[in-house]
Formats: C-alpha cells, structure tokens, sequence
C-alpha cells in the first residue's frame, strides 16, 4: 500500500501520519514514513547547505526542484524494502503571496501511489500552530490560510482523479482508524454523520452524546467522517463573543498572538461557503449517511446535507423521534427511533463487520 498524504503546514499532517503509524503496527502493519520536508532539510545538510527553515522558501526554483528531485530519488530506491509506505507532503506552497507547486508528476509516476488523503484542520487550530513556528510566524492572514487550504484540497484531488485514485479529506482530530481503514480495511463503509448543531437547549450535552454514537459506530466497525472535527464554526463564535463584549482582537496560542476582528470579519463569508463546501466532499466520499436528530427543531443545514446525499445515490439513515416533517421523511431512506434500531437495520444488511 503507498499512500500519498498531503495538507498545509499547520494542519497537523505529521501528527496524524504518527496516530496512523501507531495504529496500523498494533494491527500487524509496518509503515515506512518518508516525510519530504524533513528529508529536504537533511539532504540540503549533507550538501553543505546550511538552511534555516524560515528561508527555505527563499531558494530558487531550480535549487529547490533540486532538493525535491534528490529526496524523492532516495524515496523510490528505500521504498523498494517495504510493502507499505506513506509519504508525508505538500501538494502546493503559499509563500509570499503567490502559491507554488510542491511535487513532481515524474515521481508520483514513478512510485504508483494506491491513495491519496490531505489532512485538513480548523483555520484556527492552523492559524496556533503557524504562529508558534519560526518559519511561519507572522506571515499568513486568516484569508491566506483559507485559501491555501482549499488549494492543497483541490490540487491532490486533481492529482487522484488523474490517476484513477481515491481521495479523502481526513479531519487532523480524526483517529488514525480512519486512515487505516482506507488503506487496509475496504471492506469498512465509510459513514457521514450529520446533526443539528445550532438552536440547541443544551449544546453542550447534546454535542457530548453524538460523540458516544460516534464513537459507538466506529467501534463497529464504521469508517466515521465528522464534520464537527474541523471546527471553523467555533472562529464565528469567537467573533460573536468578541463583538458582544466589545473586544477588538482575539488572543490565540501560548505566546499570546492577536487576531484582529476586521481579519476575523474579512473571511466570514469565505468560511461559511467553505463549510457547505467541505461537508458536500466529506458526502462525496462516504458510502452512506447517517442522521443523528435529537432536537425537535428542524436545522437548515441538515435537511441540506439529507438533500445532497439523497439526491447523488447516498442512502440516507435517520435516527429520529419526530415531529415528523414531510421533507424530512422525502429526504430519508429509512427513519429509526432509537440507535439500537438503526445498528439492528446495519447488521442485517451487512454494513457494519465487527
């Protein structure tokens, strides 16, 4: 299995890359990771050359193509030894305002990836890890963090659909079961769980519980995309609370970074239609759905996501206790009362493999 993992610097790649690792041994599976920046930095030491990390973007194209070009020759010789590899990398760059590719179609040929996922995390999760980076500090807005990780989501897609291959987007707070699941378990359905998150009594207790059913499935054997993992939503919160109190910036991160709340304000739309966007994808890439309903209240947002799975061949499951609502039966596949209904529905017909 050679899987191809890309995602933005921030998005917490090589930390789930290292969850994945340490699943996939438990199981019996040995994983080489080749992470290509890491082995850049090592190669350019080698050579003599003496790069800091906040410059090594600084270099010009040829030199870097170079580096690149040198790593990847050393990745196709090593990986020779090994059945399963995963190779940790940047489908593009961002620097200075422009963006720049970060492969090479020649190699990608050459190594023959079997799958191609991008970690993918909330821009304000991104936006903590940058600022306490020398390399990154300082040099990317929200709006630049936005845009890059669309463009690292939609270039490795292009890269898989060229190919032939699969694509997932994988939440960084995922567990590293998800990703072994789609490199060793193909036999595991892959789920989309939608719920309500807005109009609730009592989020907080609501959220919790869906996170018990969640967690429920996966243990059945369920490959899980939660949506709630990347949690752009809780930015609007914060700039939300910030204009109720009359703040004027947002202090994220041990060192005490501000965020203004005109930066906040300038991407508000963009990460709206970024959420519809990613939640559509997360469908695309999931067998079928699973609709966790525990308010009585009906949410926009799911009867949304229930129109887009049903209407592109998605069965759509509902675990529901009403009032009923003649859109929401049309929407739905099948409506279950309880969750011991819906798991007894899945095992009868053969969607979960405990």
């Amino acid at each position: 299995m050679r899987i191809v993992a890309t995602g933005i610097s921030g998005s917490g790649r090589e930390e789930y890359l290292r969850k994945f690792i340490e699943i996939a041994g438990r199981n019996g599976f040995e994983i080489r990771l080749f992470s290509v920046g890491s082995m850049m930095f090592e190669t350019a030491r080698k050579l003599g050359m003496n790069i800091s990390e906040d410059k090594i973007l600084d270099l010009s194209p040829s030199s870097l193509n170079f580096l690149r070009a040198t790593v990847f020759e050393q990745i196709i010789r090593e990986a020779e030894d090994y059945e399963n590899i995963v190779i940790s990398t940047h489908a593009c760059f961002r620097w200075k305002k422009h963006v720049f590719q970060a492969f090479d179609f020649h190699y990608l040929n050459e190594l023959s990836p079997d799958i191609f996922v991008t970690i993918s995390d909330s821009v304000l999760s991104i936006k903590r890890r940058l600022e306490s980076s020398l390399q990154w500090r300082g040099r990317l807005t929200l709006k630049d963090i936005l845009v890059w990780r669309d463009e690292e989501i939609l270039l490795t897609k292009s890269i898989a659909d060229y190919r032939g291959k699969p694509f997932y987007i994988i939440p960084s707070p995922s567990p590293g079961e998800t990703l072994f699941n789609l490199a060793f378990k193909q036999d595991s359905r892959k789920v989309y769980l939608s719920y309500p998150i807005t109009h609730l009594e009592d989020k907080e207790a609501s959220l919790a519980n869906k996170d018990v059913f969640k967690e429920k499935l996966r243990k059945l054997g369920l490959t899980v995309f939660d949506p709630g993992e990347i949690e752009d939503a809780l930015l609007l919160e914060k700039l939300k609370e910030l204009k109720n109190s009359g703040g004027d910036k947002l202090i994220i991160g041990s060192n005490g970074f501000e965020i203004s709340v005109r930066e906040i304000e300038e991407v508000v739309e963009d990460l709206l239609d970024q959420i519809v966007a990613r939640d559509y994808q997360l469908i695309d890439q999931s067998d079928f759905l699973i609709v966790y309903y525990f308010s009585p209240i009906m949410s926009p947002g799911v009867l949304s996501e229930m129109n887009y799975g049903f209407s592109n061949n998605k069965k759509v499951l509902v675990v529901f206790q009403g009032p009923e609502s003649p859109f929401f039966n049309y929407y739905s596949t099948r409506i279950f009362k309880t969750e011991e209904e819906l798991i007894d529905f899945l095992r009868k017909e053969r969607l979960i493999t405990e």
